[in-house]
């Protein structure tokens, strides 16, 4: 492939038209993120695909599970606490947050995911707060007002409480974000810590995700490869395992997943929720035996994914 003219926008959405400069802005936040070369580990190197020319030889994607890992650890004997603890979006930090919905007997009803970053929502408000508006009002609920999205002098405003507590849009965790997945997967080795992928934190955050991103880039990096951010960037949904979840008749259950933005296999915003014809709701399914009472039961079951691509030329 050539040079990169231009990082597409998350899950390679059109939120805007053509000639938007929303696609430009984008691009710049993106090359900003990225150095031109780093050494990573071993004779190869993170590169920016923007700024040099790669033979791509493969891709890669660099996978996890959605629920976050430092929970498990904390309350290996106790699953049940892990899952309540997961159900705070402050906890929600292996780069998906989700929102759960209940009825008023307190079942669940909906889990939304999302992966969207809060630096696209940033710029496309700063471009068209109109569109911001609509789609909030399509994805959370037609109440939204533009007050409760900007503030007076029209700033957008990312804590707004249809992203929060009524429903949820893109991350609130500061540490998920675009910055975040771009600099983890540009950290340096440092040589003789690390016994496997686990080990190799090069800081205090414990999470699945920055320690399987850790793993693959430095083992591929050592062989002396150059590897660079496949376009567009990003964490998605490329898929959820369901298999051996029950419906209240001891039945598996049919696929209730429905990407909303994104696609299949590269999705940004997924919402889980039983059809009415079917008589049951999310919180009457069983996963391997026990009812579903938290939107982190699914989360667990939700594979991450960032996508690299790889050339056997390091410099």
């Amino acid at each position: 492939m050539g040079l990169v003219r231009k990082f597409g926008t998350p899950g390679s959405i059109r939120d805007v038209p053509a000639g938007s400069e929303l696609f430009d802005r984008w691009h710049t936040l993106i090359n900003r993120l990225i150095a031109p070369s780093t050494a990573l580990s071993g004779s190869g190197a993170y590169v920016d695909p923007s700024q040099r020319k790669l033979e791509v030889t493969a891709t890669r994607a660099y996978t996890w599970t959605g629920f976050s890992r430092p929970l498990l650890m904390e309350h290996r004997d106790d699953r049940v606490a892990a899952f309540a603890a997961g159900e705070q979006r402050s906890t929600q930090i292996e780069y998906l947050e989700w929102h759960v919905d209940r009825d008023p007997d307190g079942v669940i009803v909906r889990v939304t995911f999302t992966t969207e970053t809060p630096e696209y929502w940033k710029l496309l408000a700063a471009v068209d707060p109109d569109r911001v508006l609509a789609l909030y009002r399509e994805l959370v609920d037609p109440a939204v007002r533009r007050a409760h999205l900007f503030d007076a002098k029209g700033n957008y405003k990312p804590m707004n409480r249809w992203n929060t507590k009524d429903g949820i849009v893109h991350y609130v965790m500061p540490i998920n974000s675009m910055k975040d997945l771009l600099g983890v997967s540009q950290e340096v080795e440092q040589t003789g810590t690390a016994l496997d992928g686990y080990d190799a934190l090069p800081y205090g955050r414990q999470t699945g995700a920055d320690a399987r991103i850790n793993l693959d880039l430095w083992s591929i990096s050592r062989k002396g490869y150059a590897v660079a951010t496949q376009n567009p960037p990003g964490p998605v949904m490329i898929d959820w395992d369901d298999s051996g979840w029950t419906d209240p008749d001891g039945e598996p259950v049919a696929d209730h997943w429905t990407v909303v933005r994104g696609r299949r296999g590269a999705a940004l915003r997924v919402v889980y929720e039983v059809p009415a014809a079917a008589g049951y709701r999310v919180g009457d399914i069983r996963i391997g035996g026990r009812p579903v009472e938290f939107g982190g039961q699914l989360a667990e079951h939700v594979i991450m994914a960032a996508h690299g691509i790889i050339d056997q030329d390091p410099r």
